[in-house]
C-alpha cells in the first residue's frame, strides 16, 4: 500500500497576520515538523500543497511542491488538486502546516487503521472534536471531492459526510493537535 504525505500550506493565516507555517519553534519552521513526522514513517512522496506566492519560501529538498493556480480555495480543493496530480498513492496522509507538536508516533498510529478496506477516511478525534486536517484520505475520495467542488462545497466536513470514515479517539494529552492560530498562541507556546 502506497501512502503519500501531504502538508497543507496554502492558507491565508488571516488570524495570525502573516504565513505562520514559516514561524520558527526550536530552530525549525512549523511546516517542517509535519514533514518530519511523515518522513519518519517512510511516506512517499511528501508533498507541500501551496500557492505560487508562498512556494519560493519553502525548503523543498526531498519534497514535491504542488502549486495551486487558484489561491486560498481551502483544504478540500488542495486535497483534490494533489490527488489529481499524483495518481500513484492509495492513501494521502494530510497534515496542516501549523502543528509543531505533531509526532511521528501519531502518524504511525493513524496508519495502522488503513488496513481495513471499508473506510475511505481515517479521522482523529480529541475531546469529541474531529481533526480532518490531520487525517488520512483514500484515493476513492477523489470522485466525491470533485462532485462537492463542482457544487461549490469546499469543507472537509462535506467530504466526510459523503464517504464512510472511521473516527480514532486520542486522549487529551496527545500534543499533535495543538495548532497555532494567533501570535498570542505562539507567545504562550514559547513561555510554556
Amino acid at each position: 500500500m502506497n501512502i503519500a504525505g501531504v502538508v497543507l500550506a496554502g492558507g491565508r493565516s488571516s488570524r495570525y497576520g502573516k504565513p505562520k507555517m514559516f514561524e520558527l519553534y526550536n530552530g525549525k519552521s512549523f511546516y517542517q515538523y509535519s514533514i518530519d513526522a511523515l518522513k519518519e514513517n517512510n511516506l512517499a512522496p511528501i508533498i507541500i500543497s501551496t500557492n505560487d506566492m508562498l512556494a519560493r519560501h519553502f525548503d523543498a529538498v526531498s519534497v514535491t511542491l504542488s502549486i495551486e493556480k487558484e489561491h486560498h480555495q481551502g483544504p478540500l480543493f488542495a486535497l483534490h488538486h494533489v490527488m489529481k496530480s499524483v495518481p500513484e498513492p492509495d492513501w494521502f496522509f494530510v497534515l496542516s502546516s501549523d502543528v509543531p507538536f505533531v509526532t511521528s508516533n501519531f502518524v504511525k498510529q493513524m496508519i495502522t487503521f488503513t488496513k481495513n478496506g471499508d473506510y475511505k477516511a481515517i479521522v482523529p478525534v480529541q475531546n469529541e472534536k474531529s481533526h480532518p486536517l490531520l487525517a488520512l484520505y483514500h484515493r476513492d475520495c477523489l470522485e466525491p471531492a470533485d462532485h462537492l467542488l463542482k457544487q461549490n462545497k469546499r469543507s472537509m466536513a462535506a467530504l466526510l459526510n459523503s464517504v464512510l470514515y472511521k473516527k480514532i479517539a486520542f486522549n487529551k494529552e496527545e500534543p499533535s493537535f495543538l495548532n497555532i492560530n494567533s501570535p498570542s498562541d505562539f507567545e504562550e507556546l514559547r513561555k510554556g
